[in-house]
């Protein structure tokens, strides 16, 4: 009895580790010290292997996973556009993701585990400008929608509440998408997966029709792309956290 309650934990234990998790935790860092020393890091790193400086214009933000073994991912970018106008940061963000050695994985309940992060590497910054103490994220002016917040939420309660009328769904769900640099909705999904494929169209073809254009996020006066997440209830009455 002992040895199969021991079994039983230990396959617990590693379909829990191989989880990964959609974001870091609120308060969690994937690198040790937080950004102003994995930029510290950055810099150091391209200074002392006498990296050549990009162009300026030059900016890319690789989507990375950090797994509980504190190992580095790159995912793959299917937007090969972007690369192409951002080649040496690109370029350079693989670099630093295969001689970094600080990642840092996330925590939940105890235990390490992997999860999906990302970062802005915009070379001139952590190069000839870099100063000490400097975060990305400190010069970003988020995107926004152009009614604000609270006009995109009532647009989204109104166009998706007979969607959870429909499918009387319960739980809690993220919906998660991207502005894009020019301001449109790309990459939607909804997480964990709702394994119902009429609810996914017909939530994707909802959300498609939701075309206003944001303002998208900038780094100093460059557009980038940024993520949006928010978690829904789904429920008959359909609310929002």
């Amino acid at each position: 009895m002992k040895n199969t309650f021991f079994l039983f934990f230990l396959a617990f234990v590693s379909l829990y580790k191989a989880q990964i998790l959609d974001e870091y935790p609120e308060k969690q860092s994937f690198y040790e010290g937080g950004m102003v020393n994995f930029y510290k890091d950055v810099h150091e790193y391209l200074v002392n292997n006498k990296f050549k400086e990009c162009d300026e214009k030059e900016i890319y933000q690789p989507r990375i996973i950090v797994t509980e073994k504190a190992e580095v991912k790159f995912i793959k970018d299917s937007d090969t556009a972007n690369i192409a106008r951002n080649k040496c940061a690109y370029n350079m963000s693989r670099e630093l993701l295969k001689n970094l050695k600080k990642w840092k994985p996330a925590e939940a309940k105890g235990w390490k585990i992997g999860a999906i992060t990302e970062f802005i590497l915009y070379p001139k910054d952590v190069m000839s400008n870099y100063q000490p103490g400097y975060d990305a994220n400190k010069f970003v002016a988020h995107t926004k929608y152009p009614e604000g917040s609270k006009a995109f939420h009532t647009l989204f309660h109104d166009n998706f509440m007979t969607i959870f009328s429909d499918y009387q769904l319960n739980g809690k769900v993220n919906l998660e998408f991207y502005i894009s640099k020019d301001g449109h909705i790309i990459n939607p999904r909804v997480y964990p997966e709702v394994y119902n494929q009429n609810f996914n169209t017909d939530f994707m073809r909802t959300l498609a029709r939701m075309k206003k254009t944001w303002i998208p996020a900038f780094y100093k006066d460059i557009p980038i792309v940024e993520r949006i997440s928010f978690p829904v209830q789904f429920s008959i009455t359909f609310t929002e956290r």
